[in-house]
């Protein structure tokens, strides 16, 4: 029997070089832990999943698995009515290795991989030739002018500590939540290198995780010959921040079930503190909120609340969902109608449906998110990893729908969905630039930049104090077909169709992109290629 002193070395070993590794990010396959459907009304709220193991020893084993896939999109870069025939596009691929270990009551598993995305739309290059990082999907680079380039890796390790606890550490993404979006950890924002505890009872769910996150901003470029081949994400200022959330997910019965959720954010480095750790947050069961009055900090904290029910009625076929995060609150302030800007909450509601043969699933969803929710003074105490949202990957400042149907008869798979958003949307700027000010949209802006304390509603504009801003209507809509190709596993002919209407005052942007090819089965639902 290991140690414990020596297996809470290795523990704390691993998460500190998940760390400090290079950050190679990314959306693992389809796996049992990540075999995620908001529609599933069995599946759990905590995401990567993993079903309590045998407590009883296993004999070593290692498998490995390389992969590949490829995809041909003729009209990747078109912006212009649905008639207008495609004016770019490309062949991308993706190649890569897929571990996966056991031995006694460790587990681990994880996959390092290559993706070159052709043709591209210019906001995308450019955001991967500024920051090295694109869509909260990995390392990135432009091997020319229409194409990005990515190289990820994602994993952990995993230790039975009892049966109803265990222990894991890595890098991977995180959603907490029964619903297709969340306000709490959304799948779709970058992974995070992490260590969590995780406590599975019949009725009763614990999870508290730890994690640095990584705040990117413009840099200054290296005083060498031949430095202006570089692009600006080669030498980008990084800010490291930590962040700890725990929820408890308790079964009430007849088909109820509450949660609780916390969490905060602080500077690992601090005027007066260098790698400034907050062990006190690290603690499982602690109240995060009175333990920051304690600390005396300006830490960043969050708390939420979720219910969800199975009705009888429904045969287990229906589930519906409320979330509800409260990232600052004044009572007094709710219900002046002077609307105070720091009243700043978010909630969610969702339905899902099965069909008994369970070949049809369905999800409605409608969300709102109040401006500055996720914001902080400094941009490295928001809600953010990587220039991405940890939380929806909208931000903040908006009102959502959404209604997602899936048809499933192996070995065919279809699955549509359409997205309907308004949103009050910041000044752009280029992308080396911040805005003056800031109306509450992007959570990586202070919200010190905003322009006024009172009239700030939900979908604001800053009511022309804030430079050319604009709300935005936003209509996103794709069909997805896919047919299963049994002799390479988890392996599919795929053909996508999306489309991406956009429209303001000072915005007018109507795109739509097809891909076909071979893929892993995965879930990129959202992303615009």
């Amino acid at each position: 029997m290991m140690p414990r002193r020596i297996f809470l070395g290795f523990f704390l070993g691993l998460f500190f070089i998940s760390i400090f590794s290079s950050p190679l990010l990314g959306q693992e396959l389809r796996t049992d832990a990540w075999d995620y459907g908001s529609w599933n009304t069995e599946s759990p709220a905590i995401w990567p999943h993993h079903a309590p193991q045998a407590y009883d020893s296993i004999p070593r084993l290692l498998e490995l698995a390389g992969f590949g896939a490829l995809q041909y999109s003729p009209g990747a870069q078109l912006r212009g009515p649905w008639l207008k025939w495609p004016s770019a596009g490309g062949t991308g691929w993706q190649l890569g290795l897929s571990w996966d270990w056991k031995h006694d009551k460790w587990r681990g598993s994880g996959l390092i991989e290559h993706w070159r995305v052709a043709g591209v739309n210019a906001s995308d290059w450019y955001e991967a030739w500024q920051w090295a990082t694109w869509d909260g999907m990995g390392w990135a680079w432009n091997p020319n002018q229409t194409d990005i380039a990515l190289l990820r890796a994602v994993g952990s390790i995993r230790h039975q500590v009892s049966p109803s606890v265990a222990l894991e550490a890595g890098n991977q993404r995180h959603h907490w939540g029964h619903g297709w979006r969340s306000l709490w950890l959304d799948r779709q924002a970058a992974p995070l290198p992490f260590a969590r505890l995780k406590l599975h009872t019949e009725r009763l769910q614990y999870t508290h995780l730890v994690s640095r996150s990584q705040h990117r901003s413009v840099g200054s470029p290296p005083d060498l010959p031949g430095s202006g081949q570089f692009s600006p994400g080669t030498y980008v200022n990084k800010r490291g921040s930590w962040l700890a959330a725990h929820t408890v997910t308790v079964d009430l019965g007849r088909g109820w079930e509450g949660a609780l959720f916390g969490a905060v954010t602080w500077l690992a480095n601090d005027s007066g503190y260098t790698n400034r750790f907050e062990g006190v947050y690290a603690l499982p069961v602690i109240a995060f909120r009175p333990a920051e009055y304690t600390l005396g900090s300006a830490d960043n904290a969050l708390i939420g609340a979720s219910l969800a029910h199975v009705p009888q009625w429904g045969e287990g076929r229906l589930r519906f969902y409320g979330q509800l995060l409260l990232d600052e609150l004044v009572i007094s302030e709710v219900f002046d109608p002077a609307q105070w800007w720091a009243n700043k909450w978010a909630m969610l509601g969702s339905m899902a449906w099965n069909s008994a043969n369970e070949e049809w699933g369905a999800v409605l969803e409608a969300c709102a998110v109040r401006p500055y929710t996720y914001a902080h003074t400094a941009t490295a105490q928001s809600w953010t990893h990587n220039r991405q949202p940890l939380a929806h990957p909208a931000g903040s400042n908006f009102v959502e729908g959404r209604m997602h149907v899936r048809w499933d008869r192996a070995p065919w798979h279809a699955h549509a969905a359409v997205v309907v958003r308004r949103q009050g949307i910041d000044e752009l700027v280029e992308l080396d630039k911040i805005p003056a000010f800031s109306i509450g949209a992007d959570p990586l802006l202070s919200y010190s930049s905003r322009p006024a304390d009172y009239g700030v509603g939900l979908m604001w504009d800053g009511n022309g104090l804030a430079g050319e801003t604009d709300v935005i209507d936003q209509r996103l809509g794709w069909l997805d077909l896919g047919y299963d190709i049994p002799q390479l596993q988890d392996q599919q002919v795929f053909m996508r169709a999306m489309q991406n209407r956009r429209l303001g005052q000072r915005t007018d942007e109507n795109w739509w992109r097809v891909e076909l090819g071979i893929r892993l089965n995965r879930v990129l639902e959202e992303r615009n290629w």
